[in-house]
């Protein structure tokens, strides 16, 4: 499944201007079929090697059909491109005034279900929280404050967020799993990233800016925002905590997204689109997600397998909406 539109299936040489079609989309990742998708106008799509049973990645490349600097348009706005028939709500924090931007977050009538999750809270995949989090939410279960909720929820996720800005991944706080195990979001993004072949050859500065967040931020890094992002996955209310960077160079345009927090079902999402011109004078489009599931319920093969499509139908949807590329 596709919250929102991470890297990349680029050759080993560093992209610019003279590179062909076939350098860029070198194999292992795409084969001669993908190639010849791509010059044709449709999508090239090939699978990178994942780092956990539990993720899932997928990388496609089209080329751009309009106008380059227009290609990334649906990455960059004061909304992120999230799938309608999942989307609630979303926010882009004001980071001068943060407090009120969790303000707005809510649990409406219809979420009463999801009222009774987090006060029956315990370690355990029903919801992505830490011990301390738990604890707060049985304090409030035993003095019978359900109305109180809401506003922990909104106080959890300020201090989650806080926690990321100040401290990158090593701020990203664990969720608390049966028999004392706890699962740490913020490895799994670092190895999600350092699994990104081709972006450290590809663009240096980004990555390592993505890996040290918020130390060591080169100058051409253009955007660095936060968002939350209200959902309904699995029937249920989801809170996605994201974080975006945008760099600009001569060479290319980068955009990558960070899901660092998401209440359940998910531990963790990424993804990476990239435009760049090739030596035919046309561009290209690169777009990757990565996602952790939190844990396979049936044939995990199966589901894993339904999953790498769900995830390749959306991404593709979302280029063909917004006429960015495909035929």
């Amino acid at each position: 499944m596709n919250i929102y539109p991470v890297i990349l299936g680029f050759s080993s040489q560093r992209v610019h201007a003279t590179l062909t079609l076939e350098q860029v989309l070198n194999e292992p990742y795409f084969d001669a079929a993908d190639i010849k998708a791509v010059r044709e106008g449709g999508f090239g799509v090939a699978r990178i090697q994942e780092v956990s049973d539990r993720e899932i990645a997928v990388v496609i490349a089209c080329l751009v059909k309009g106008k380059p600097e227009d290609a990334l348009a649906p990455f960059l706005g004061d909304s992120l491109p999230v799938d309608k028939d999942l989307l609630e709500d979303q926010r882009l924090i004001d980071t001068d005034s943060h407090e009120a931007s969790f303000a707005a977050i809510s649990l409406g009538s219809n979420d009463r279900d999801e009222v009774q999750h987090y006060l029956d809270a315990k370690p355990g995949f029903g919801l992505n929280l830490s011990t301390n989090e738990i604890a707060a939410l049985q304090a409030l279960k035993s003095s019978g404050g359900a109305g109180q909720v809401e506003a922990l929820l909104e106080d959890m996720l300020l201090a989650r967020y806080l926690s990321y800005r100040k401290n990158g991944l090593a701020g990203a706080k664990p969720y608390a799993r049966e028999k004392g195990a706890a699962v740490i979001p913020g490895e799994e993004l670092r190895k999600t990233e350092e699994n990104m072949l081709g972006l450290h050859e590809l663009y240096p500065d980004f990555h390592n800016a993505w890996l040290s967040y918020p130390r060591n931020m080169p100058d051409d890094i253009v955007r660095d925002d936060y968002f939350w992002v209200k959902l309904t996955i699995d029937e249920r209310p989801a809170f996605v905590l994201s974080h975006r960077l945008v760099a600009n160079s001569e060479e290319m345009q980068l955009v990558g997204i960070r899901d660092y927090y998401i209440s359940h079902f998910f531990d963790v999402s990424q993804r990476v689109a990239v435009v760049t011109r090739l030596e035919s004078g046309k561009h290209i489009l690169i777009f990757v997600e990565r996602a952790w599931v939190d844990y396979w319920s049936g044939f995990a093969s199966l589901s894993k397998k339904i999953g790498h499509k769900v995830m390749n139908q959306q991404m593709e949807h979302l280029l063909e909406n917004h006429a960015i590329c495909g035929n």
